[in-house]
């Protein structure tokens, strides 16, 4: 009997932009946006979906036409018909899912970036008003 782990996620999408209120304004201001993740990543694990979907259904499909006594050019058939399917099948599987995961990345990323941007604001106007009270209130300061 196998012995299962089962993992839970212990924190929100406000536990990184959290931190953002700890930093320094400086720190803020220094801080850079996250970018959307592009769209290669997608491509790259469509095209490792579409081999092995392609390896797998075509050994599948092998072995099928070879057990029924298709012979040689019965199991090349069957290689060709299953690796067609396969790929087809594995790039699109492999692909949506790679699509998912960078709609979920860019999502958290517009979430955190929005923060950022509020975060921002507020350290120009602390900056300000402590620029201003630095200037106005040293001694011999005459308005």
């Amino acid at each position: 009997m196998g012995r299962f782990i089962l993992k839970r996620k212990l924190y929100t999408v406000y536990d990184e932009t959290d931190s953002l209120k700890r930093m320094k304004d400086s720190d803020i201001l220094a801080q850079q946006k996250k970018e959307a993740p592009g769209l290669g990543n997608v491509a790259q694990s469509a095209i490792t979906g579409a081999v092995a979907g392609a390896g797998a259904l075509g050994v599948a499909g092998t072995i099928k036409n070879t057990v029924n006594g298709g012979g040689f050019k019965g199991a090349w058939k069957g290689f060709k018909g299953g690796a067609g399917t396969g790929a087809i099948l594995g790039g699109l599987g492999a692909g949506a899912y790679a699509m998912y995961k960078r709609s979920k990345q860019v999502e958290d990323n517009s979430f955190y970036n929005k923060r950022l941007d509020y975060a921002k604001k507020q350290a120009l106007r602390r900056e300000k008003i402590d620029w201003k009270n630095n200037m106005t209130q040293r001694d011999g300061y005459s308005y």
